[in-house]
């Protein structure tokens, strides 16, 4: 989806992995698609990590941490409903146009410590 507005000022930025949630022990968690179906999974490590910073709002795609890498097995292994917009960068600065990450799946961490819709 290509989006004509700035992005929003909430939209985090990794620039290294110490940016990311710590936590990387399993955790468990209730994922509704937009279909509402809904499945419950563990995630440990870099999964979880990934799943945890788009549970605390948008993300910039590019990153040196690789983003895109785990957030793609989370969309295509468990179904998870991660749109892409794109925003257009600034052709007189030399940005190109880039996208930014939102959670669409409703997310409910199963021991209540967390939630996103």
């Amino acid at each position: 989806m290509k989006s004509s507005i700035n992005p929003p000022r909430n939209a985090q930025r990794i620039y290294r992995v110490g940016e990311l949630p710590k936590d990387r022990a399993p955790a468990h968690y209730r994922i509704t698609r937009r279909d509402g179906e809904a499945v419950t999974v563990t995630l440990q490590k870099r999964r979880r990590q990934i799943l945890d910073l788009l549970m605390r709002g948008p993300v910039y795609c590019a990153s040196p941490v690789r983003i895109s890498d785990i957030v793609c097995v989370l969309k295509h292994e468990l179904g998870l409903d991660v749109e892409t917009v794109i925003y257009p960068g600034s052709r007189q600065a030399g940005v190109g146009d880039y996208g930014i990450y939102f959670l669409r799946s409703a997310v409910a961490r199963l021991d209540g410590l967390e939630v996103a819709a």
